[in-house]
């Protein structure tokens, strides 16, 4: 868009040269093609305002344009190189007005705000199930919102939209760019998740806090602290008290996956240096003053949440044969080929599984596990697919969705407010695996992944394991597209279960209607295999329950 302005004022530079030129001319042989002349650079600028859009920098440039046109009015030849002149120096001066102005071609990051708040109000099918509470979110982000308008800075912008997503605590409300996203989070999570002190801090299943993911050679290293170190107090504090200030960034829709990761997502809590107490190797209480390794606290946590909630390192709806009995299936998304998205046809999909297990039992193996860790959803289709292949013969209750009225532009409730259903949703079982099934999940295994944790539950021999239950958010995704590329997701569509109740996603006490068979231990052992051994300790415990 600045190009064309830029455009726009040298064109008119060149349009004042010409017409003072022509006002000479138009003196000695009167014709009207002359005046045609004078309305061209109103024309011109109608032209790309059309396409930039208006801005009140380039005032100066729309009021040259006009100028000119005086010529196409008045025959006169002073006045049009009058106004030639004028009409110059105007469009000279919008190029450094222009290029030297903050708010030139200002981002309107406050209307994205309202036509935001303005959306969700009508088509976020969660508001009154969360209790969310809409004026108090407008007015407590607007002057934020401002704020990021005056300044312009697009992090900042992000660093706030990343802050109010994360109120809804539901894992469909998110603040998406299609431009090189993961590096702008990123970016933004190293500017305000604190400093690095070479250590992680993470509660295990007992209470107690542990150091991980300790840096070698680190002052924390060399003061004898290890992976597993039992940590007493983080700079003053105890360790379950350090500021909750980086959670305010992190979204989940299940209270108790977040008090899971709690003190992982704030361990970089501190100034310059912080103390720590711990207990060492022979049992005793010590301190150690720890300094800063840098205000990039972001990249240990992500490297401990790899480590921690990482599934298989193989692609997408791959198989990794794990022993002489188990093979496993890694499957990242709830979608699959883009012919079978389009039409909702999973019979491919099947047929290539189906026959992997065939393949399976002939080599002698009964035991299959589903990798659903990380699994970003997708679509309901595959969801059934999936399911029907493992699912004991027969009808099996999905979801049912909730009754859609064109006319009242919502979905329809009764006169207690409760959303009235509409159709139900089968799984049609085929049971054509006689093996064992388990499904091995963690907090990012969401909607679509949901879905399938929610319709596999309680079948026979399928085991649902994770050290945390799924994400909790199952709705269908709406969403708002901004003019700098960014999207607004939230929950758009929804769906109720067999009692008329939202299904799966969590109200305002925060509890997820999804849950796993065993939620195994993040204990010491567990600890020392994962930062130590480096090796999957849910892959290895759903071994071991097999055995």
């Amino acid at each position: 868009m600045e190009n064309l302005d830029l455009v726009l004022a040298l064109l008119l530079i060149v349009f004042s040269a010409a017409l003072f030129v022509i006002s000479k001319a138009a003196e000695k042989r009167v014709t009207q093609k002359w005046r045609i002349c004078y309305a061209a650079p109103v024309m011109a600028g109608l032209v790309i305002v059309g396409i930039a859009g208006f801005d009140s920098y380039m005032l100066t440039a729309y009021l040259a344009a006009i100028v000119l046109l005086a010529g196409f009015f008045v025959d006169n030849g002073r006045l049009r190189r009058v106004a030639s002149v004028i009409a110059a120096a105007l469009a000279i001066v919008t190029i450094p007005v222009c290029t030297m102005s903050k708010g030139y071609r200002a981002y309107d990051y406050v209307q994205d705000f309202k036509d935001s708040i303005k959306s969700m109000e009508s088509h976020y099918v969660l508001a009154d199930h969360k209790e969310i509470d809409f004026d108090a979110l407008y007015d407590e982000f607007l002057p934020r919102f401002e704020a990021v308008n005056s300044s312009q800075d697009e992090q900042e912008n992000l660093i706030v939209w990343t802050e109010l997503c994360a109120r809804f605590n539901d894992g469909h409300v998110g603040y998406i760019s299609s431009k090189d996203h993961e590096k702008a989070m990123t970016d933004m999570y190293d500017k305000v998740l604190g400093n690095d002190y070479g250590l992680a801090p993470m509660t295990l299943s007992d209470g107690r806090t542990a150091a991980v993911n300790v840096e070698p050679d680190s002052e924390a290293y060399k003061a004898g602290i290890r992976n597993g170190t039992i940590i007493t107090s983080w700079d003053g504090v105890s360790p379950e008290n350090i500021s909750d200030e980086a959670m305010k960034y992190f979204s989940f829709a299940d209270k108790d996956n977040k008090e899971f990761f709690r003190t992982l997502l704030c361990g970089g809590t501190g100034g310059d240096s912080i103390t720590i107490g711990f207990i060492d190797e022979s049992g005793k209480e010590k301190t150690a003053e720890l300094t800063k390794l840098g205000a990039y606290y972001s990249g240990r946590l992500e490297s401990a949440f790899a480590k921690i909630t990482g599934g298989i390192e193989t692609g997408h709806l791959m198989w990794e044969d794990i022993d002489e009995k188990t093979s496993a299936f890694r499957i990242k998304m709830m979608m699959a080929d883009s012919t079978s998205m389009e039409s909702g046809d999973y019979r491919g999909l099947k047929y290539d599984i189906t026959s992997k297990l065939e393949e399976l039992k002939s080599q002698g193996k009964d035991h299959v596990i589903l990798d659903m860790r990380d699994n970003s959803g997708g679509d309901g289709g595959m969801v059934k697919a999936i399911a029907s292949i493992f699912a004991p013969v027969g009808e099996h209750y999905y979801c049912t969705d909730a009754l859609w009225s064109d006319a009242a532009g919502g979905y329809v409730t009764d006169e207690n407010g409760r959303f009235i259903k509409d159709k139900d949703n089968y799984v049609t079982g085929e049971d054509l695996w006689d093996g064992k099934l388990t499904i091995i999940v963690n907090h990012n295994s969401v909607s679509a992944a949901d879905h399938l944790v929610e319709v596999m539950q309680g079948m026979p021999d399928v085991t649902i394991i994770g050290f945390t239950e799924p994400n909790g958010s199952a709705q269908g995704v709406g969403g708002l597209m901004f003019d700098n590329d960014y999207v607004l997701s939230f929950s758009g569509s929804l769906l109720l279960d067999e009692n008329g109740d939202v299904s799966v996603d969590s109200g305002s006490d925060h509890e997820s209607g999804n849950d796993i068979d065993i939620r195994v231990p993040f204990d010491e052992e567990a600890l020392h295999i994962i930062f130590d051994e480096g090796k999957d300790h849910l892959l290895l415990k759903a071994l071991e329950m097999y055995e």
